[in-house]
């Protein structure tokens, strides 16, 4: 099932001196399966858009068909809002700021307890959530959330998210604020998710090194439109375009350019390091007619184990 938007435009403070106009006109189909990133600058109106797709801002113009849910600005039929927020799980930025309980178990356990589960099963999805975001369950389920690493904070509000088995999560800026340790965990666990969790995931953020590294598909607002969706091969080819926005071209991208430069062919589908390091032993392969051992390459660029819940 996807999630289709159409003509939808937002303007804040209407007929206000602060009146802006957010979104303008956009139109997008989100296909079931979708691993989706959205960039764009800050005010670029992808943080007001996925707000949108779970209730959280009242479309004033256009339509979001989400499921079985349609969002208009009609006041009847009222959408049902509860069946939404269900399938769509939305992880904000710093989401630790929202953890409120005085357990682990107890915060986790918040969305599936509104769900109105047994308490059989909520203990057991809170269980699921809190391993599967690679922490140990026995370790830290009755610990304060306060007590804990601003990476672990993150990974509960996540598992909180997670245990009410959402068809779509939704992350905004999940490394924000973040060491690069903590970012390397939060980037693995994302690719964890989509692997273990949630089959469509949509995560939003300004850093084209990081989101390149997962996104199957990328997205790029602009001044409240879509600028570009596009196949990533072909979005890096519009680097001006992509400056003048306040964003770049991915590093591998650029250095992969400036190979091309100087007259070593390069494929055009690098996107990432991890293609680049493909791209120049097999080039270096042809050349010297030898075969290297590529397993360090192939693996997984992400070194986390999250299957047995070891997390730091």
């Amino acid at each position: 099932m996807s999630i289709v938007v159409k003509n939808l435009s937002y303007t804040y403070g209407v007929d206000s001196p602060y009146e802006k106009k957010a979104l303008n006109n956009i139109n997008l189909t989100i296909n079931e399966g979708d691993f989706l990133g959205i960039i764009g600058h800050t005010g670029s109106g992808k943080s007001t858009f996925i707000q949108h797709i779970n209730g959280l801002i009242k479309v004033q113009e256009g339509e979001i068909q989400v499921f079985d849910v349609k969002l208009t600005n009609a006041k009847k039929p009222k959408p049902d809002l509860r069946a939404l927020r269900n399938n769509v799980g939305m992880v904000f930025q710093y989401p630790e700021y929202q953890l409120f309980e005085d357990t682990v178990f107890k915060d986790v356990a918040f969305g599936p307890k509104n769900q109105g589960l047994s308490t059989e099963e909520i203990a057991q999805r809170v269980e699921e959530a809190i391993n599967l975001v690679g922490l140990d369950y026995e370790t830290i389920k009755d610990r304060a959330p306060f007590e804990l690493s601003g990476g672990q904070k993150r990974r509960v509000a996540i598992a909180g998210i997670i245990a009410m088995k959402p068809k779509v999560l939704i992350l905004d800026e999940p490394t924000a604020g973040l060491d690069p340790y903590g970012k390397e965990q939060i980037l693995a666990l994302i690719s964890h998710l989509k692997e273990k969790s949630s089959s469509t995931i949509i995560v939003i953020s300004h850093d084209i090194d990081e989101i390149t590294r997962f996104a199957t598909r990328l997205i790029v607002f602009n001044d409240g439109e879509i600028a570009f969706d596009i196949p990533m091969k072909e979005l890096f080819k519009h680097r001006e375009e992509l400056v003048k926005m306040g964003l770049d071209i991915p590093l591998a991208v650029q250095i992969a350019n400036s190979l091309r430069e100087k007259g070593v062919a390069v494929s055009d589908d690098v996107v990432t390091i991890q293609d680049l390091l493909r791209e120049v032993v097999r080039i270096y392969e042809e050349k010297n007619g030898v075969t290297l051992d590529k397993r360090a390459i192939d693996k997984s660029e992400f070194e986390f184990d999250f299957e047995g819940g070891q997390g730091e």
